[in-house]
């Protein structure tokens, strides 16, 4: 009798769950693979290391020079993003994206030398050579050996307080958010740096100094707008449609025109750029009243 060579009824549906499993076992190994991929090329970009200028400075000790070094710190968010008296603060955290606090500034600076201090200030390069996260050091690198000097000076006056010192850890999002150039170290940011326009006069020049190290570090070097996940900035050939007085309403009040609240930058004109001068005012709107519009595609 000759046998029955035809397929039993039920083996079909095993084998039809065998290749499902064989696809999703291979879709699973690749996910690992590319995950693997993108932790090493991220894990590269942060272990990356930088030589960058030595910076020497005098540090001020006298007690006006401490004060202004309190408020040019103040202007430039230093204590926004470090918590009151420098105490530390998360910042960001989101395990898919990335974990970031603003490190204990008293405790650093009883680690840290005065150059290496402006090392990082200037650069974002920490004494092992690797790049800091998020710091605006690219706004900073255009700051004067005065002005750093004295915002170092401030620094050394902070008391001991308890606080966080750093973190920053970087999720899957953020790993390939690193991969792929969305996200920047600090000294990459540096490196990709776009000045400015050149100003037209001395006090113009005076506000570009100003907008170089204050407004970029939300505008963007460039001063034509920048993103990041908390908000959108915008080009700030917007300036143009202020006049002096409304313009100086808007950083010492954080009202906009048309009476409006501005989010960030509302926050930020009471918070920080209140300690602005009129004088430094009238330069940042010498400047920035003419600046161009970016050229679009």
């Amino acid at each position: 009798m000759s046998s029955d060579l035809s397929e039993p009824a039920n083996s079909r549906p095993r084998r039809l769950l065998r290749w499902v499993a064989i696809a999703i076992g291979s879709l699973v190994g690749l996910g690992l693979l590319a995950y693997a991929a993108v932790y090493l090329l991220s894990e590269r970009i942060l272990q990356r290391t930088y030589d960058v200028p030595a910076v020497a400075l005098t540090i001020p000790t006298d007690q006006d020079s401490v004060g202004e070094g309190a408020r040019l710190a103040t202007i430039r968010g230093c204590l926004d993003c470090h918590g009151s008296n420098g105490k530390g603060q998360v910042m960001f955290d989101d395990p898919k994206i990335a974990r970031i606090v603003a490190p204990n500034l008293p405790d650093a600076m009883r680690r840290y030398s005065d150059a290496q201090v402006a090392t990082i200030i200037r650069y974002g390069v920490r004494p092992d050579r690797r790049s800091v996260m998020v710091m605006p050091a690219e706004a900073f690198n255009a700051m004067t050996d005065a002005d750093l000097g004295r915002i170092v000076a401030f620094l050394r006056s902070l008391p001991p307080v308890p606080g966080p010192g750093p973190n920053f850890s970087a999720g899957p999002i953020g790993r390939l958010g690193l991969a792929t150039g969305k996200f920047r170290t600090v000294a990459q940011l540096i490196a990709d740096t776009v000045p400015p326009p050149k100003a037209a006069n001395q006090e113009a020049e005076a506000g570009r100094y100003l907008a170089r190290t204050i407004c970029a570090a939300c505008h963007g070097t460039s001063l034509h707008g920048d993103s990041n996940p908390d908000f959108t900035s915008p080009d700030l050939h917007i300036v143009a449609a202020y006049s002096p007085e409304a313009f100086a309403r808007l950083l010492r009040t954080g009202v906009a025109l048309g009476e409006r609240n501005v989010g960030v930058m509302s926050q930020q004109a009471r918070d920080c750029l209140s300690q602005l001068t009129d004088a430094e005012i009238a330069a940042l709107y010498s400047y920035l009243h003419a600046f161009p519009e970016a050229p679009r595609n």
